[in-house]
């Protein structure tokens, strides 16, 4: 006898299980490894006197303190078992920039592009009106620097002139980001977004 979960399985169309993506450890322990060089380079200045970074023992402690606390955070963010991103029938719930969730009502538009300093990006034009007050918030303070960096983010912002914009970085997920595109793009197709 089948279990009822089984059946369920089995009947699921494409866009119906949800997509969910965690940090990659790999990537940010790689990302963590020059602030913890810093940090090394730093605290040896400040303990034998010497000058490897130039400067005096302030710029060796500000290296050794900015290091550690940029390390410090990378490697919280690589151990956090918590999902950053999750896309399921309720829609967009991204703690990366944290939005809370976006409802499928409030998507007008997505797609993926390169972005400079983030390598990729995963861009969400939204109908603000339909925004619960978390993620109107994060519209109404984003900078928008994105489309500064990259000629792909201003082409879509472009296109969906008028339109607040919510740009999740994708680049540090555990999932290759080829097959992170292809479950979007069947999610949105399910959707009919």
């Amino acid at each position: 006898m089948a279990k009822p979960s089984d059946s369920k399985a089995r009947r699921r169309k494409p866009g119906d299980a949800p997509i969910v993506a965690h940090n990659s450890r790999v990537k940010m322990v790689m990302l963590a490894a020059p602030c913890l060089a810093a940090v090394v380079v730093g605290l040896y200045g400040v303990l034998t006197g010497q000058s490897p970074l130039g400067g005096g023992i302030v710029t060796h402690a500000a290296a050794a303190a900015i290091g550690a606390l940029t390390a410090f955070t990378l490697l919280q963010m690589a151990f956090d078992r918590k999902p950053v991103l999750i896309i399921d029938e309720d829609g967009i719930t991204c703690r990366r920039p944290d939005v809370g969730t976006i409802p499928w009502a409030a998507v007008v538009g997505m797609g993926t592009s390169r972005a400079t300093l983030l390598r990729k990006v995963l861009m969400i034009a939204v109908d603000d009106s339909e925004l619960d007050d978390r993620a109107r918030r994060h519209v109404r303070r984003r900078v928008g620097l994105f489309s500064a960096f990259s000629p792909g983010v201003a082409r879509f912002e472009g296109q969906m002139t008028g339109r607040a914009m919510i740009n999740i970085p994708i680049s540090y997920f555990d999932v290759s980001l080829r097959d992170l595109e292809r479950q979007i793009k069947d999610k949105v197709r399910y959707h009919g977004t």
